[in-house]
């Protein structure tokens, strides 16, 4: 369903009619300015729709673009070329700021003049400015992030079948990395009912004998809308390309499965990642879950990844005000009358069918649409659902599904979840990998809140724990500043016998947990097991095979002599998230993280494995470290930084003397880490009252090694 046939606006200027039978009427105030754009842009045909487009001097700002169409004669060039000066020269009469948003970067090239000669603001998306350089206007270029059009809504529908489209339209079959393997993928796809594959106009594909397999080489057709779930493929997985499709998929009510993208991660982590190099890890999901993913997906991208959202950005940037009125309804359902809140009403001609009495924090469970102005605090209800009474539209909203009941059997492994303000992950990346685990019904789940103070971490987690009430809950009003704490309480809230841990914005592959607790279970002497991760990050995919490295020094998988390893490794160390250890080794040695501290679990191992008398290595993936996540601690370099690091360093050194370690330590850590981690990231910083703050505690480091400065090369900064 088209947008137009979905929301209307109570007053659309120029004459513009509006829609009379859509499903939501949004009235007036919702937009504190009115905004003027170029004709014959895919701009101003949007900013119709949605009643913002108005004459020069009501004008907040004027929007200039490229033209939208693909082809046009040199005559329709010209007299396109001339409009947009035109319109410049009437903004600039009219005192209108004038910002230029490029959308189609084929026309680019026409305006780089004007744009360098005018004073225009210009703001492009990532993806677009992978595609151009600027270097005449550099200075003047905003980015944002990717998004798409509110028209590029074409369906909407919570329904859930178990059918894929395999997107084929990115496939580079001469791209090196990624290769794909098309017999693999059509295997891995075959788990489901029915598979569409989707493919260029110029791709060959064999006939198929299966009837549940057929190939579609039409982008738009309305055939794409009957399948529930979509695998996107790519084998550029550090370039924004991708990301607009996903959008597209995600906003038109798909389960989307990709390649790994940093981007992705960051703006919509309920997207599915495919992080094995080698397979094509995605399979059906329950209904409740797909359930869940669809609507997130299409929350995320209708609330804060559209034109809107862009425009919302252009005009604080200008006038350091909103444009978009929010609403937030209150908890009795009725809608505010003042002026800071546009109202927002049902078309008395359709009959609906409403329940409101649940947590669920799915906007559109509150109004059936994801409506991007709307309060995030309006949400907040139980197991509602919203239905036509007479089937008078093809608008569906379906009950929530039931949520399945865990088994109730005594846990084998107890999994500390440390939390604090990233509820999407945890739920999408953390606890959903969880839930597709063999042992999670084996699973003693401890989530430790360290004081989050975001609304919609808070709502996740009653949320989650709405559906499993078997989860082992601890809240701390303010936070300690890392997850040290959280951590070092959920060891003593641990009841099994084996205790591993899982990060909130990091996820189980490869049901690599379930194995490292069978061969535990297995082995009764075994102090402790390790796996190897895959990290990912902006630039390149790293397997971090911590088997490869022991192995090179041990004879064998099982390792009695732990100190030897250590230092024959160099001390190397592995994720605490990709091991199970023996409760007991934890308590009886007092095993504790350094609280508020960043890095601590590097220590942490080197001391764990220390205490081991035999340890198992496998060669066998266990989590992803998703190593690019916006406003992770590792990734927000301020002062504080490198407090938490110089928190760990007392304790560090403490260890290495301890242990008679120290020497290895100088020889072959200390100036590498220093030169590459503390420098790097210092030299990264811009505030220079920041890296003053920032150079006191580098100084307590070097001073905490002083007695050791002979192992110290020449460091500068």
């Amino acid at each position: 369903m088209n947008l137009k046939n979905f929301l209307s606006i109570d007053h659309i200027p120029n004459n513009k009619t509006p829609v009379n039978d859509s499903i939501i009427q949004l009235k007036n105030g919702l937009f504190s300015k009115k905004l003027v754009a170029l004709e014959g842009t895919v701009i101003y045909d949007e900013l119709i729709t949605l009643g913002l487009n108005t004459d020069m001097q009501d004008a907040a700002f004027l929007i200039l673009s490229e033209p939208m169409e693909s082809t046009l004669s040199a005559v329709e060039l010209d007299e396109f070329v001339h409009k947009y000066r035109m319109k410049i020269e009437e903004a600039q009469k009219n005192g209108v700021p004038i910002i230029h948003l490029i959308s189609n970067t084929k026309w680019i090239s026409l305006f780089e003049d004007i744009l360098v000669n005018e004073i225009i603001h210009i703001f492009i998306s990532k993806a677009d400015f992978d595609d151009i350089t600027f270097d005449s206007v550099v200075d003047k270029v905003t980015i944002v992030d990717d998004y798409i059009m509110p028209s590029s809504l074409h369906y909407y529908s919570n329904e859930v079948n178990n059918s894929i489209i395999v997107d084929l339209t990115m496939a580079d079959t001469k791209k090196n990395g990624y290769i794909l393997d098309f017999d693999k993928l059509l295997q891995r796809a075959m788990s489901f009912d029915k598979v569409l594959l989707l493919v260029r106009e110029d791709t060959f594909i064999p006939d198929f004998l299966n009837d549940k397999i057929q190939v579609l080489k039409d982008m738009n057709s309305e055939v794409i809308h009957s399948y529930s779930n979509v695998f996107v493929y790519t084998n550029k997985p550090y370039s924004h390309e991708v990301v607009s499709k996903v959008l597209y998929y995600a906003a038109n009510s798909k389960v989307v499965f990709t390649n790994y993208n940093y981007s992705l991660n960051n703006v919509i982590p309920s997207v599915k990642l495919n992080l094995n190099k080698k397979d094509y890890e995605f399979s059906p999901l329950e209904d409740v879950d797909a359930f869940n993913i669809i609507n997130e997906n299409r929350n995320n991208v209708m609330y804060n990844l559209t034109l809107l959202n862009v425009l919302e950005k252009i005009h604080l940037t200008i006038f350091s005000k909103p444009l978009i009125n929010k609403c937030v309804l209150n908890f009795d359902y009725e809608i505010p009358t003042t002026n800071n809140f546009f109202e927002l009403s049902v078309n008395e001609a359709t009959d609906f069918d409403i329940s409101i009495k649940s947590s669920r924090y799915d906007i559109e469970q509150l109004l059936f649409f994801p409506i991007l102005f709307m309060g995030k605090k309006g949400v907040e209800f139980h197991d509602s659902y919203i239905a036509p009474i007479h089937g008078k539209t093809d608008f569906k909203i379906f009950r929530n599904y039931r949520h399945p009941q865990r088994q109730n059997t005594k846990k084998k492994l107890s999994m500390i979840v440390p939390i604090h303000n990233n509820g999407k992950y945890l739920k999408y990346k953390c606890y959903l990998s969880m839930k597709y685990l063999t042992c999670f019904n084996d699973l003693e789940i401890i989530f430790v809140d360290d004081g989050s103070t975001d609304f919609e971490t808070l709502r996740i987690i009653k949320d989650i724990l709405s559906e499993n009430q078997e989860i082992v809950y601890k809240r701390f009003e303010v936070g300690s500043g890392s997850a040290s704490r959280p951590r070092n309480v959920g060891m003593e809230m641990a009841t099994t016998d084996f205790i591993t841990f899982l990060d909130p914005d990091n996820e189980a592959i490869s049901d690599g947990f379930s194995i490292l607790l069978e061969k535990m279970l297995e082995d009764s002497s075994l102090d402790m097991i390790v796996g190897n991760i895959v990290r990912e990050d902006n630039i390149k995919r790293n397997e971090i095979n911590y088997y490869d490295k022991v192995i090179k020094v041990n004879k064998g998988e099982i390792i009695d002599d732990t100190r030897n390893v250590l230092v024959e490794t160099n001390l190397t160390v592995q994720s605490i998230q990709a091991l199970v250890v023996k409760r007991n080794i934890l308590l009886d040695n007092n095993l504790k993280m350094v609280e508020g501290a960043a890095g601590q679990d590097t220590l942490f191992f080197q001391e764990l494995i220390l205490k081991c008398s035999k340890v198992r290595i496998i060669n066998h993936m266990i989590h992803s470290y998703y190593a690019y996540v916006e406003g992770s601690v590792t990734n927000t370099v301020t002062h504080k930084f490198f407090e938490k690091f110089y928190k760990v360093e007392l304790q560090r050194i403490k260890f290495l003397e301890r242990e008679n370690l120290i020497d290895v330590y100088m020889r072959l850590k200390f100036n590498f880490y220093f030169k590459n981690w503390y420098l790097k990231k210092y030299n990264e910083m811009k505030d220079e009252s920041e890296k003053e703050a920032a150079k006191i505690y580098l100084d307590k480091i070097i001073k905490l090694y002083d007695v050791y400065q002979d192992y110290f090369e020449e460091i500068n900064y």
